[in-house]
């Protein structure tokens, strides 16, 4: 892992969530969110505007563009983007089908802070978390 700052982004529609999570992750020495998003249209307008961070963490159910079609979205135009889907549902075909689809990550949203800051050094570093069923998606692809 390289000493530079970590650039993210939080997407979800709960604002009460995304509030909490920018909180949290500003807290965490060598990270910081350059922005928070409502959907995955509004995540891909801030992109299309140049602002690109290292990872995204994103909810999984959003209005107008939910965490599965951003991901597909992502891998297509910004695949150097590494993204961490957070969600209350941890049904295994959902996650195979998220990492099917390109997402480098999953969590669930009642993770630890150690978990999320975690799982955000796991998938820049490109590796899986040594706590794999914690940490239930790591792998790139």
């Amino acid at each position: 892992m390289s000493s530079t700052t970590i650039r993210l982004a939080v997407v979800d529609d709960h604002i009460l969530f995304r509030k909490g999570l920018r909180a949290l992750i500003s807290g965490f020495p060598g990270m910081e969110v350059l922005f928070e998003a409502g959907d995955g249209q509004e995540l891909l307008e801030r992109l299309d505007q140049g602002v690109i961070p290292d990872v995204i963490l994103m909810d999984l159910q959003m209005p107008v563009l939910d965490g599965l079609q951003t991901v597909r979205l992502l891998r297509a135009q910004y695949p150097q983007v590494r993204s961490i889907i957070i969600s209350m549902h941890d049904e295994p075909e959902l996650i195979d089908s998220l990492r099917a689809e390109g997402a480098h990550g999953y969590l669930l949203k009642n993770a630890s802070p150690e978990e999320v800051r975690g799982a955000i050094h796991s998938v820049i570093d490109n590796r899986p978390n040594s706590d794999s069923s914690r940490f239930l998606l790591t792998t790139t692809f």
